[in-house]
């Protein structure tokens, strides 16, 4: 038998190997789920979207906008002339 079996030490090359590992694992897990969690978006209905402007507020003015059809927030399609509770004035 190895002389750490026996009376119960661990050698310093075998505590860095573990450590090396530990460390490896965890920045995986961690990359997986930063990579896997993606924003969630908003329905249509929680954002209360209609597709005409409100008070001279449209999506194409929402600094949310994503052209041609798109939105940050709000999931599925939109119009440039739609509007939501979310809506938000470019700068």
């Amino acid at each position: 038998m190895r002389n750490e079996e026996t009376n119960g030490s661990v050698s310093r090359r075998h505590f860095l190997n573990i450590t090396a590992v530990g460390a490896g694992t965890l920045a995986v897990v961690g990359f997986a789920d930063s990579a896997s969690a993606a924003p969630k978006k908003f329905t249509q209905k929680q954002a209360h979207y209609q597709a005409v402007p409100k008070s001279g507020q449209r999506c194409q003015t929402c600094a949310l906008w994503q052209p041609p059809t798109e939105c940050q927030q709000v999931e599925g399609p939109v119009s440039p002339a739609g509007w939501c509770i979310l809506y938000s004035p470019k700068s």
